[in-house]
């Protein structure tokens, strides 16, 4: 009786959805997914997650991102929402971000702007409208390491 009245108020748990994009892989289009996904092919278009999206070396999206956190080590051409951005030492992000946080590795280039903004707002913008931009929140980078470890 004490296992029927657990499982009823205790649902047991889902595991997390875990997408895999593998090299020679080509999508075009607008893309949704629920859970965390990583790249090594390559997309062309609108990219949503609720969770991570990884770049692997050899990956390439190039269009609109928007997700948790963004890691890169391989190509991002295009606009990207996403609260944290984590540039890995192959990585290249080229273009528009809007990001709470932003880390770049010795070795990885950011080429573009990016605008600094709090999470709610981050999670508030929606893709393919450009974000406001206000002066005192951008910066401009080009090839320059932010941060090395």
């Amino acid at each position: 009786m004490m296992m029927f009245v657990k499982k009823l108020f205790f649902p047991p748990k889902k595991s997390p959805s875990f997408s895999f994009i593998s090299r020679g892989t080509k999508l075009t289009g607008n893309i949704e997914l629920t859970g965390d996904v990583l790249i090594g092919g390559d997309i062309q278009g609108q990219l949503l997650s609720e969770a991570n999206i990884t770049i692997e070396q050899g990956g390439t999206i190039q269009g609109e991102v928007k997700c948790h956190e963004f890691i890169v080590d391989g190509h991002f051409k295009g606009r990207l929402i996403c609260e944290r951005l984590v540039i890995q030492r192959n990585g290249v992000v080229d273009g528009e971000v809007a990001s709470t946080s932003m880390q770049i590795l010795e070795g990885g280039q950011f080429i573009g702007m990016r605008i600094k903004e709090d999470a709610p707002t981050i999670y508030s913008h929606a893709i393919g409208h450009t974000p406001a931009t206000d002066n005192r929140n951008l910066s401009h980078v080009q090839n320059d390491v932010i941060e090395s470890r």
